[in-house]
């Protein structure tokens, strides 16, 4: 019969080294700082464009808007 102490039952599971080595690292801002949540209402057919074309891209509609958000902020897109 083996004793199993408290410090055992805590300690994680080994990683497989892999695994480690092909994960992403998060950056250091975002594990700091909370992101806000913006949500916009748009028309259902521009919606289901967008997803579409996100999808075929094989991109997320967050880094999408995201991406055109600081375009705009930069002052290199012009809003119509």
């Amino acid at each position: 019969m083996s004793k199993q102490t408290a410090l055992a039952r805590a300690t994680k599971k080994p990683v497989d080294p892999e695994t480690w080595v092909s994960e992403k690292p998060k950056a250091a801002a975002a594990a700091t700082e909370k992101p806000a949540r913006l949500v916009v209402e748009l028309p259902s057919e521009l919606h289901r464009q967008l997803k579409g074309k996100c999808g075929m891209e094989g991109l997320k509609i967050k880094d999408v808007i995201q991406g055109l958000l600081v375009q705009y902020l930069a002052g290199n897109l012009k809003a119509s």
